[in-house]
């Protein structure tokens, strides 16, 4: 291949004689990159590759070997962006093809923002720490580098996943994939994304206008999200009917949280097991009658359930095994496992496991559940091999969604937990965002990360879930069991032995902690789910409840300083004609905060602490305080 090189606008692209590639976007040169093609492990990429068509900025190459023949595609007609896509067809099925249009050797970098491909998942990765750290992403990746930022993605819907890898090492980021990942598709052409190169010095306007091209269905989110109460958190598998009411009763008779929480939701707990979605006996009276007493208090029913997920001592497990997905053996496998719970799950290409979920849903949504919160739904693409090898694999979870989607349409709103994201924002009206939180500091730090890293998607996509705003601490609770639940004794094997890591409590955490956690609720901008035995919250609890779930809704935090630090410690939220604001310390030691007001273009004469109510100095528009360690200071500025 001889050298060519095509400019267009801040994009510059050479194709070298070795096979290699330069491309410059805008101030970011990303040098000696190669096509890769892998398949079933090992590298079968092309020795040679030929230009096959330069014309108006658009050009390709094609490659063939004994694997298939290849095209590398490159689109630079917008001069502000390119776009990648390496695709092929196979010349056998193979088990699995990675399908990688760029793999960059080295590129500078002072920051890398990764997206989980589900809920949680996230990573902000500063460089030059001294650590070495390996990093895998999805949908779209943030490098920041100089001031200026490089966003790599690929469409949020997708027919065959795709990601981000590579290794930080000092300031530089080595060996970057984007790769397409092909895995038992029985057709011979392969269907692959185009990968999508573009920079700016506005980081959140990249991440936004991602959110913006991949809206695949336009929803209405003028109306605030219904807060509610979860009974997951405090309860976990040892909910009752008795106390799922004892709490609606306490909410209902609360002259604060009556006006707000409006909707109950029963998780994880009042079923058989997973695959038999019957009340067990501690609901005697049936979860109709639960729905029907929900609704005389006022409130909007709701329900967990896990859809994909089929027991071993479930009836289908037992009688219907052709419904359950496969293994690499071609034999149904125990694909889910959580929690030291297992089980094999359906296969929604079959048509009869597609019809049990329409079934299933149509009947508690007659029931008068509103609100469906289904979980592990991610665990459906642990099994290898689907009855219809066709369907690319992307499209799995949307076989699942479709039925629930159809049976709940205009009856029942849906969360999706464990949600992939590449199926789109057609069947869920909130998605999951945060990771799995706990009244603990470690929890709250681990799940501020991808809370933070994902504001782009709230409101443009689907309501953005953060997780449960929980208030009992050890100040703000009046309960002797506070930390008696320990989830994680289903860790300890018999031969384990110090088994102090599994012993650990949820509650580690006092209010100001907690004031922390529900911060970052509200600055989310999505759903506010309380998830504690109201009840038993001592007055300062039950403040922070009442503040909560009455704090006027606005559009997600602007998390000020994702692309330079790991932990995001500066949130700005404008709600109407007033601003949050938000400065956190994340330390173990006092730390002084100084935040000019100004440079976030906001003009204040007042600033009230959110959580008490005083008067916050403000100095020549500027908030200098010294905040106390693991605590926050929230204002509402105007």
């Amino acid at each position: 291949m001889s050298a060519l090189t095509i400019k267009n606008g801040n994009i510059e692209l050479s194709f070298l004689p070795s096979g290699l590639y330069n491309l410059h976007v805008g101030n970011f040169a990303i040098d000696n990159c190669t096509p890769v093609v892998e398949i079933d492990g090992a590298d079968c990429s092309p020795a040679e590759w030929w230009i096959e068509n330069n014309v108006d900025e658009v050009a390709s190459l094609s490659a063939e070997n004994e694997y298939g023949k290849w095209l590398l595609e490159f689109d630079l007609s917008s001069g502000v962006e390119v776009s990648i896509r390496l695709s092929g067809v196979a010349n056998n099925n193979y088990r699995q093809i990675n399908l990688c249009p760029m793999r960059a050797p080295k590129l500078p970098a002072s920051h890398v923002l990764t997206q989980g491909p589900k809920m949680g998942g996230c990573s902000s990765i500063l460089t030059g720490t001294g650590k070495n750290v390996d990093f895998t992403g999805h949908y779209q990746l943030i490098i920041t580098e100089n001031g200026r930022h490089l966003q790599l993605s690929f469409p949020l819907k997708q027919q065959q996943p795709t990601l981000f890898t590579g290794k930080v090492i000092d300031n530089e980021i080595v060996n970057l994939n984007a790769i397409n990942s092909i895995l038992h598709y029985s057709e011979r052409e392969l269907m692959t994304e185009a990968l999508t190169l573009r920079t700016s010095e506005d980081g959140f306007k990249l991440m936004t206008g991602y959110a913006d091209d991949n809206v695949e269905c336009e929803k209405d989110f003028s109306e605030a999200q219904t807060p509610g109460w979860n009974s997951w958190d405090y309860y976990r598998w040892t909910i009752t009917e008795e106390e799922v009411l004892a709490n609606a009763r306490f909410i209902a008779n609360d002259p604060v949280l009556s006006k707000y929480v409006k909707r109950i939701i029963v998780d994880d707990g009042w079923q058989y097991c997973h695959g038999e979605w019957a009340a067990n006996p501690l609901f005697p009276n049936g979860m109709k009658y639960l729905a029907d007493e929900l609704t005389k208090l006022g409130f909007e029913p709701g329900l967990w359930i896990a859809p994909a997920i089929i027991e071993p001592h479930c009836r289908i497990a037992q009688w219907d095994y052709d419904m359950l997905a496969m293994g690499e053996s071609g034999k149904p496998c125990l694909a889910y496992s959580c929690m030291q719970r297992y089980g094999f799950v359906l296969d929604p290409t079959v048509e009869k496991s597609r019809k049990f979920l329409y079934d299933l849903f149509t009947r508690y949504a007659d029931m008068g559940y509103k609100y469906f919160k289904l979980d592990f739904i991610a665990q459906l693409l642990k099994a290898k091999k689907f009855a219809d090898p066709t369907v690319p694999h992307s499209k799995i979870q949307e076989m699942l969604m479709e039925p629930i989607y159809e049976a709940c349409k205009g009856k029942a709103s849906i969360l999706g937990c464990n949600y992939i994201f590449e199926s789109g924002n057609k069947y869920v009206n909130a998605v999951r965002t945060g990771s799995d939180i706990h009244a603990t500091w470690r929890s709250i730090k681990n799940n501020s990360v991808s809370v933070a890293a994902r504001f782009w998607s709230d409101k443009k996509l689907w309501v953005n879930d953060p997780d449960f705003a929980l208030c009992r601490g050890f100040d703000t609770s009046k309960d002797p069991d506070i930390s008696r639940i320990l989830p994680s004794l289903i860790g300890i094997s018999p031969e384990m032995k110090d088994a102090s890591r599994c012993t650990n409590p949820i509650v580690d955490v006092n209010r100001k902690q907690l004031e922390v956690l529900l911060s970052i609720v509200i600055a989310a901008g999505g759903a506010r789910n309380l998830s504690d035995k109201m009840y038993l919250l001592n007055e300062s609890g039950l403040d922070l409840a009442r503040r909560t779930v009455s704090a006027e809704h606005g559009p997600a935090a602007i998390p000020c300083n994702l692309f330079e630090s790991e932990l995001t410690s500066i949130w700005v939220q404008k709600v109407n004609d007033k601003h949050r604001v938000l400065l956190i310390n994340w330390t173990d030691e006092p730390e002084k905060h100084s935040f000019d007001l100004n440079d976030y273009g906001i003009n204040a004469t007042s600033a009230i602490n959110f959580w008490n109510d005083q008067e916050v100095t403000l100095n020549n528009e500027r908030i200098e305080v010294v905040i106390e360690p693991r605590s926050c200071l929230f204002v509402v500025v105007e």
